[in-house]
């Protein structure tokens, strides 16, 4: 464990607190927030909205600098944006007038990467994704939940450490967002990524996390950890909805969310 500890974090997060200031008023998003993130991780992040969590994607992204503490990957202090992390959000950010494999390759054009290589490995992420027969279409003529992993493939084509998701499933519907659960898990465990997950959906947290962090807001702050069994993590996640232990651990943290809950109220 000493070990471990005296190792570099993936990702780290030392007293982090962000405040957002106007000429009216300031409002601290988020307080003293310390979380560390292993190599290979899948962490979800949960709470009501307005307590942070896509604040602290942003922080780590290098979309935005705290205003306090320090944001770490792999112990050098976080400086801007940069290739070693990928962003999905809920949207997908298609451009309809381009077909599929140019939306793919537009990451690559961005970053000044793309090449012979680069647009293989894009290919063959579209194919993985099942999505090799619609390279040559157009988003509207793709469903939700294709468009979904388009925008993963446009982002895994840039071959970034760690992936930042969030809500990319929320405007889905319940059949094709299990789907995609199951795509996104896989790939990510294949090819070996570190990962952020956003949702305020406690059983997706739960069948696709390693870990649950539980935020509480005014300000953002954790409020708890909770740690997914093994035999739960380790299958997809439409599978580990029907092993023993996934209801108790959804009640588990059903009743964290509810004392956040409640303590949010009585701010």
């Amino acid at each position: 464990m000493n070990q471990l500890l005296s190792t570099p974090a993936k990702i780290e997060l030392r007293h982090v607190t962000h405040l957002y200031v106007s000429t009216s008023r300031a409002f601290m998003a988020v307080r003293d927030i310390n979380l560390r993130v292993e190599e290979g991780e899948f962490i979800c992040l949960v709470g009501p909205s307005g307590c942070g969590k896509t604040t602290l994607l942003s922080l780590i992204a290098g979309l935005e600098k705290p205003t306090a503490g320090k944001v770490l990957i792999e112990g050098a202090s976080v400086q801007g944006t940069s290739r070693q992390v990928g962003y999905m959000l809920q949207q997908d950010y298609l451009f309809n007038w381009r077909t599929i494999e140019e939306n793919v390759f537009l990451g690559l054009d961005i970053q000044g990467i793309r090449n012979k290589e680069t647009e293989d490995y894009a290919l063959h992420l579209l194919a993985e994704m099942e999505l090799a027969d619609v390279r040559h279409s157009y988003p509207a003529q793709l469903s939700g939940g294709m468009r979904q992993r388009v925008a993963l493939v446009r982002t895994l084509a840039c071959q970034p450490d760690i992936l930042l998701l969030d809500e990319p499933f929320s405007a889905l519907d319940y059949q094709t967002k299990l789907k995609l659960e199951d795509l996104i898990f896989s790939a990510l465990r294949r090819h070996k990524k570190t990962a952020i997950l956003v949702t305020h959906d406690l059983s997706e947290s739960i069948a696709m996390g390693d870990r649950i962090y539980i935020l509480a807001r005014n300000p953002g702050r954790i409020n708890s950890e909770v740690a997914v069994p093994a035999e739960i993590r380790s299958a997809l996640p439409f599978d580990a909805r029907n092993l023993p232990g996934f209801q108790d651990l959804f009640h588990q943290v059903w009743k964290e969310m509810e004392v956040v809950s409640d303590a949010t109220k009585g701010n």
